[in-house]
């Protein structure tokens, strides 16, 4: 597997202003429209896992039919939908950033992977029916308001065949609760210094992070942004509401017990 990555608190967003205080324009585009660009691989690729592993871990938790369709929802530059592709799975890997999904599809030419690339905002993206298992990854989920955030979840259940399995992985808003994810902590990294600051805002259950990469040259690049992080009771209810049923909770991919101290939440529903 290599060297483990650093702890850290999980990658949420900034709708609007960066975390400095400084006022930004009415107009200013929501961060999820402008984080996914050619930053992104510097600011987070340094903290993630092995896909590889994380892969053979989700489908320990899902018991998936051989050639299962599968769709991978904010799939990102297709860390996971390509190794789930050549393990023979139909994969549709959905994301609304371009740049990422040009990386994604680059790599997946080289690989001679199969996969379906859709440019698409997860809150209109609609195929009803057509796949046995949603992922969900690295805190994907939540990045709109209640109303929006829930839209996402039920074109989830619609989407999904009876009986299909949607896969969350998110933050434990427990640990926000308790002041657990408030920090500030700088990583080295290959490319220089990381620096990382998380507040999480307990009236809103938003947490607000801010990452800043000083390169060994001296040039400093940032991205800043807020996600909306719910409990288990919260999301069991949205679940509920969209005609599906937790089946499970962990508290990491590898299935370990969800606890208050857990680092992730890992919620398992079915399509019922």
């Amino acid at each position: 597997m290599g060297k483990s990555p650093a702890r850290v608190p999980a990658f949420l967003p900034v709708r609007g202003a960066p975390l400095s205080g400084k006022r930004v324009s009415p107009l200013a585009r929501p961060w999820y429209e402008t984080i996914f660009d050619e930053r992104y691989p510097e600011l987070f690729g340094p903290l993630e896992r092995d896909p590889e592993e994380e892969v053979a871990k989700i489908l320990g938790l899902l018991s998936l039919p051989p050639g299962a369709t599968i769709v991978d929802l904010g799939c990102g530059r297709g860390r996971h939908a390509i190794p789930l592709s050549r393990r023979g799975y139909r994969v549709t890997g959905v994301d609304l950033s371009e740049k990422m999904l040009g990386l994604a599809r680059a790599r997946a030419q080289r690989e001679g992977a199969s996969v379906e690339w859709v440019r698409e905002d997860m809150r209109k993206f609609i195929r009803p029916g057509a796949f046995d298992a949603c992922l969900s990854l690295f805190t994907s989920f939540g990045y709109f308001n209640d109303e929006e955030n829930e839209r996402v979840i039920g074109n989830v259940s619609m989407n999904l065949k009876e009986g299909g399995a949607l896969l969350l992985d998110l933050r434990n808003v427990q640990k926000g609760l308790a002041g657990e994810e408030d920090m500030e902590t700088e990583v080295r990294v290959p490319s220089g210094r990381l620096l990382l600051r998380v507040r999480f805002d307990r009236d809103s259950r938003r947490a607000r992070a801010e990452h800043e990469l000083t390169r060994r040259d001296g040039i400093r690049i940032s991205s800043a942004f807020d996600v909306r992080i719910y409990s288990e009771e919260e999301l069991t209810g949205m679940l509920r509401r969209a005609g599906m049923r937790v089946a499970a909770v962990h508290g990491s991919l590898d299935g370990a017990p969800f606890t208050p101290g857990a680092e992730r939440m890992v919620v398992i529903a079915k399509r019922e």
